[in-house]
């Protein structure tokens, strides 16, 4: 039991500290300490290196030569690749999603796309971005493609970092919230061609907009 509680204190501290990266409460580029870090958190520094050490390891902490830490600076080379990879990937679950959708699924997407659409219009713009990666994340589960999904669960989080990057320093544009009610629609008449071209062009305009984003701000 000892042992359990021990690697369940050292899962939780991994997993807060990660979450502070995505969702940039500590910021791209910010200096950080093991102490400072410890009395944010409220760990102990044991599990407070494990976790570091994890999150090195996954390149959203970096050791400098120093060896002071840092968090990982965002960077145009990289969200440029994770949006193109996901556009392609993406683009054939949404293909498969359309071909495998059940009625249920598609009034399970119609209320997610509520929520979207509700988050959006109250501004609510860190709600927005979550709902838009559970849409994305229910249309993987649907379509059957288990490697695609495992490949983009790798990805998930940076992506995510990013796109809380960019709510952070301006609003996404009505764009965004039409193009997720394009790629419903087109899985619920079961468009295969068109909801596979619906979802790469919302990916690779979700990519224009970070771009913009963090030109203007790094």
């Amino acid at each position: 039991m000892e042992i359990r509680s021990r690697r369940l204190s050292k899962d939780n501290t991994y997993y807060a500290l990660k979450q502070k990266i995505i969702n940039n409460e500590l910021e791209p580029g910010q200096a950080v300490n093991e102490e400072n870090l410890a009395a944010m958190l409220g760990v102990s520094r044991t599990p407070l290196r494990e976790a570091i050490q994890r999150l090195e390891n996954e390149d959203f902490l970096v050791r400098q030569p120093n060896g002071r830490l840092k968090v990982a600076p965002l960077s145009l080379k990289e969200v440029e690749e994770i949006f193109q990879i996901r556009s392609m990937l993406e683009g054939h679950i949404a293909r498969s999603a359309a071909k495998n959708a059940t009625d249920k699924d598609i009034q399970k997407l119609t209320v997610m796309m509520t929520q979207i659409k509700q988050s959006f219009q109250l501004g609510e713009k860190q709600n927005f971005v979550s709902y838009g990666f559970e849409f994305h994340d229910y249309l993987s589960e649907i379509s059957g493609l288990m490697t695609f999904e495992k490949v983009l669960n790798q990805l998930r989080d940076r992506s995510l970092r990013y796109c809380r990057y960019v709510s952070l320093h301006g609003d996404w544009n009505t764009q965004a919230d039409e193009e997720h009610n394009d790629i419903l629609q087109m899985i619920a008449d079961r468009n295969e061609d068109g909801a596979e071209q619906a979802m790469r062009e919302h990916i690779l305009n979700s990519l224009a907009t970070a771009l913009e984003r963090m030109k203007g701000a790094l």
